[in-house]
């Protein structure tokens, strides 16, 4: 993608093309990637060196444009110029950046605040949606009737009572874009819509429950009258199988886990002893049997749709409280970003997209394209639609440069669509009327040869066991990659057996044994990265890691809740905010007993007594503090405590933290712990660069990332795990068309094959999905390593061919049973052979450098804050002109007459409004709202406006001071100073004109002289 962006780049000269050129990749990470790429390109290209020096990609590139070296030297010095000057138009973006960046553009046409911020923490989000939705039970009687009655059925289904679990998972859906449509689709129901489904679901459950019963008697007199016993069956299971139902045992993993059907189809009946004919039988046993199947998988697909649809019934309500949250605080969550476009911008005239955002692209590239969303992908099609079918000044075409991968596409669950990817390329799908090259890029230019060679045999071997064969053959196509000039790699199997006791210690000692066999063979900590899949298995594997003394680098030793500097000012923020929290004393008094001789006396004599503690030892007085913002508190805490040289980058985001919820919610001690007991398992400091250290990161961070060495344990997930709880939208058949929904949501199971045509259809194409799932996550875990690769598995229970696999274990047997490998004297798998780090290709290592925490001095008292008080003049006009002004300001934050202590506080404190000042303003502003003709204006009666601007139709802008309305009418308040003047009275009726051509009937309007005495005037 670099050398084609890099192509366009110097095609023509023109050193503003760039401004033309928008790449769009999926991670940060590689945003910063292809923009470095490119820069040190074209960086190296403008330098003057001799022609056997030169890259590559220098020689190619020229040759492409047919240019000497030295124009493309002067072409790379001056676009590389052009740029730097105007790097904000050098446009490589993820999809996220650059929707938000159109959605800025289109903000007040959305409605939406021009400072609006996107939430990135969905789950916080719903979190806080969820417990306000909790909170108005017992005020909204529906809602409160809904909940309780979901309660009761958990209860009766032996679960927990607590429905908030189920809350926030349904709400999860709200985020997801697969679920977005379906859900739209129900936004119309109200609680009673779906409470008349609920009812109508359990009569249609009754009723089978009933016909299965009666069915169930049927057959059981039928046996008797034609003179059969019970004991005349084998193990009477065919006897005992009808009473379960009439004694209203309906679970369908009870009654058909067995052969009986098989025997009724084969007419086996009575045992083998007994030679009566008992064909007659048989036929009419497996006809109701047969229909009692059918009813009871039809009773078990309503009961599967009914415990969906009371999640489902509060699923509106919880948007609404989304919705409402996002009004609050401005925000929009990242996963609404895409629907927002889709919705609202999209069918705009490209044209006049491209004038809003004052640019227009006439080339796109698009990276990792399997893993792009279908909404993502229709928001692109029109913006790229016009620049391929259209044509510049200069008669050319746009392009479009689209690169993936559909063995790597691993992020179906946040939407990624790969099969949009593989309609692009065999031609089902033609959003252009521009038709594509295709190009495969069949050379790896990554891993040793070894690797290449064993991921192709091995993903060959082991495709057949996709069912699909459109994503089969992607396996046994795509898997033949061309080896580079890097020759040999290794390749090393081994199984931890299934019997040990402890398979997790047994699979983290492999692991170290594996680190320390590379260390004899000076390889470095930081050329090996460990992959696991889930990351609770990277959390046990850095702490093994760590205390048998490998350095590591993972999510986890990157939290800043692990960081024992940040642990101790948390603990401090606790015990101010609660001196009772014995749990955070304890652990601020750990962090200080580390130079103690005796920390258990330390500890105990004083858990009970840490302000007198931190005071008398330490000179550090939580008292002084209690009232200062958390910032100030954690600075002087970090200067007194001597904390800055330690854990710098810890505490820099730290403060950043502290400073991001200081915006959003205030300064206290509790807004700030409400926060970080919320967000404290994944705030994390960004990983270094060039740390000499294991790294351990999950198999969908790594993905576009390389490393020498690639460990991967662990590597025995199922290919169809059940513990997954997944769910489907399904289309209703004709026996759901009464229920009055035309698609169910359910959960996703095995039993779907026996619903109906419908769920089983969707059943098997997402066992397919899943297939391919699970093989793209194993491609690429297999494929990031450069010269070795060791995998570590677990036995299971051996399968006797492809089609019966069902884990990674069974995939890598078959495999190594297909090449006839035996293991060696180590118990070990093995292809190529492990050398030496060669030590002539060693990077060289970075000085690492950091940016100093800076605080304030010790004897720093803070910043004073400068008011616009009498001390800034001398005479007595101006004195009057700014108390006057400073009643004006305080009469626009007042609504009605208890505002006004709070008011006059937040101005004290602000430091607005001085002490010596203080009683003249709330002398005035007491003698407005209580005045007899005004009072009425500040009481609740009326909505009030202060201050609201008003939008003329010529464009200008007006501001009343105030506006109260009451049943459609309203008075228009506008306080002055000083003697009346014609103006004032021009003013307000040029208010009264505004508000009359938007229909408001008008009641009074008055004028405030706000002088030695209040003096309304009525107009």
């Amino acid at each position: 993608m670099t050398k084609e962006y890099l192509l366009l780049l110097l095609k023509d000269g023109s050193p503003s093309k760039f401004r033309q050129l928008l790449a769009i990749t999926f991670t940060n990470k590689a945003v910063g990637e292809m923009k470095s790429r490119i820069l040190e390109s074209l960086y190296s290209f403008g330098l003057d060196i001799p022609p056997e020096k030169r890259s590559s990609l220098f020689n190619e590139i020229r040759e492409e444009l047919a240019l000497s070296p030295q124009q493309l030297q002067q072409r790379s010095q001056t676009v590389l110029q052009r740029i730097l000057h105007n790097y904000s138009f050098f446009e490589i973006s993820t999809i996220d950046k650059f929707n938000h960046k159109i959605i800025k553009t289109f903000a007040r046409d959305l409605q939406l605040s021009q400072s609006f911020e996107v939430e990135l923490d969905t789950d916080l989000l719903l979190h806080e949606a969820v417990g306000r939705l909790l909170e108005r039970a017992g005020s909204d009687e529906a809602l409160t009737k809904t909940l309780i009655a979901f309660s009761l059925e958990k209860i009766d289904e032996d679960k927990s009572w607590d429905v908030s679990y189920d809350l926030m998972e349904i709400g999860k859906l709200l985020f997801q874009e697969d679920h977005a449509d379906h859900i739209a689709a129900l936004e119309a129901k109200t609680l009673q819509d779906f409470k008349e489904v609920q009812q109508k679901i359990s009569k249609q459950i009754a009723a089978l429950e009933t016909s299965a019963t009666q069915q169930a008697t049927l057959v059981l007199q039928e046996i008797e009258k034609q003179g059969f016993a019970p004991e005349d069956f084998p193990r009477q299971t065919l006897p005992n199988h009808f009473k379960k139902i009439c004694g209203k045992e309906f679970n369908i993993k009870v009654l058909y886990a067995n052969k009986l059907e098989e025997s009724l189809e084969a007419g086996r009946l009575l045992k083998t002893s007994d030679k009566r004919d008992s064909s007659h039988l048989a036929t009419f046993i497996l006809d109701l049997y047969q229909t009692i199947k059918k009813t009871l998988y039809q009773r078990h697909y309503l009961r599967n749709i009914y415990g969906n649809i009371v999640p489902l019934t509060l699923l509106s309500e919880i948007a609404k409280e989304i919705k409402n949250i996002e009004l609050d605080r401005e925000i929009i969550p990242i996963s609404a970003l895409n629907s927002l476009l889709s919705k609202e911008v999209r069918n705009q005239p490209v044209p006049f997209i491209y004038e809003r955002m004052g640019e227009k692209y006439r080339h796109y590239f698009l990276d990792e394209f399997q893993d792009t969303s279908k909404v993502q992908w229709e928001n692109l099609v029109p913006l790229i639609g016009n620049a391929l079918e259209s044509v510049n000044e200069k008669n050319e075409q746009g392009t479009l440069f689209l690169v993936g991968d559909v063995k790597q596409a691993i992020y179906r669950w946040r939407g990624g669509k790969a099969e949009q990817f593989l309609n692009l390329i065999s031609g089902k799908s033609r959003p252009f009327s521009v038709g594509p090259s295709t190009f495969a890029l069949d050379t790896n230019w990554r891993s040793y040869s070894e690797i290449v060679q064993f991921n192709n045999q091995f993903f060959s071997t082991v495709a057949p066991i996709l069912r699909n064969m459109e994503y089969r053959n992607l396996f046994l196509e795509g898997c033949q990659q061309k080896t580079n000039n890097k020759q040999g790699g290794y390749i090393e199997f081994s199984f931890v057996d299934k019997e040990v006791d402890d398979k997790a210690e047994e699979q983290c000692q492999q692991v170290l044994k594996t680190i320390k066999n590379l260390q004899s063979k000076d390889y470095a900590y930081s050329d090996i990265c460990i992959l696991v899949r889930k990351n609770d298995h990277g959390m046990l594997l850095a702490n093994f890691l760590s205390e048998n003394q490998i350095p590591v680098v993972s999510s986890e030793s990157l939290l800043l809740k692990n960081n024992s500097t940040v642990g101790f000012l948390i603990s401090l923020l606790k015990i101010m905010g609660n001196p009772a929290d014995q749990e955070a004393a304890y652990s601020l008094l750990y962090y200080l007993s580390k130079d103690i001789s005796d920390p258990h006396q330390f500890i105990s004599g004083h858990l009970n007594n840490i302000t007198g503690l931190l005071l008398e030892s330490y000179g550090f007085s939580m008292n002084e503090l209690q009232t200062q913002p958390t910032i100030n508190i954690l600075e002087k805490a970090i200067r007194h405590f001597k904390l800055a040289d330690q854990s710098q980058a810890y505490l820099v985001f730290l403060l950043d933290e502290v400073l991001l919820v200081e915006k959003r919610e205030g300064p206290g001690i509790h807004a700030f712990l409400k926060y970080w007991e919320q967000k404290k398992d994944k705030l994390s400091i960004a990983a270094p660069e060039h740390i000499e250290a294991v790294k351990i990161m999950t198999i969908h961070k790594s993905k576009g990332l390389e490393f020498p060495i690639v460990i991967f344990p662990f590597a025995n997930a199922l290919i169809h795990d059940p513990r997954k709880q997944k769910k489907s939208w399904v289309g209703a058949s004709s026996k759901e068309q009464e229920l009055g929904l035309d698609e169910f949501l359910i959960n996703t199971k095995k039993e779907m094959l026996q619903y109906n045509e419908i769920t089983s259809k969707n059943y098997l194409e997402e066992m397919e999905k899943t297939e391919l799932d699970a093989l793209n996550v194993l491609y690429v875990a297999l494929t990031r390593a450069e010269k070795g690769l060791f995998v570590i598995s677990e036995t299971d229970k051996a399968v006797n061919s492809l089609e019966q696999s069902n884990s990674y274990f069974n995939l890598f047997q078959y495999f190594l049973d297909q090449q006839g490998l035996e293991e060696n004297k180590e118990g070990k798998y093995t292809f190529g052979e492990l050398t030496h780090r060669d030590k002539e290709q060693e990077k060289p290592t970075m000085p690492s450098s950091g940016i100093p925490l800076v605080t304030k001095d010790e004897k720093d008292t803070g910043f004073a804050i400068s008011t616009r008080s009498v001390h800034l003049w001398d005479d007595e006009r101006r004195e009057a002109i700014e108390l006057g002004n400073l009643v004006h300001h305080a009469l626009s934050k007042i609504k009605t007459a208890d505002d006004v202590p709070s008011v006059l506080n937040d101005l004290q404190v602000s430091g607005q409004l001085t002490a010596a000042d203080s009683e003249y303003v709330k002398e005035k502003i007491i003698a407005v709202v209580e005045h007899p003709q005004l009072r009425e204006y500040f009481s609740l009666a009326y909505q009030i406006l202060n201050e609201q601007e008003i939008l003329l139709g010529n464009g200008k802008t007006l501001r009343p001071d105030r506006i109260a309305i009451k049943d459609g009418k309203a008075s228009i308040i506008d306080y002055k100073t000083g003697k009346p003047a014609p103006s004032h009275h021009e003013q307000i009726m040029e208010y009264a004109d505004a508000l009359k051509a938007m229909d408001f009937t008008l009641e009074h309007l008055i004028i405030v002289y706000i002088d030695h005495e209040i003096k309304p005037l009525f107009l």
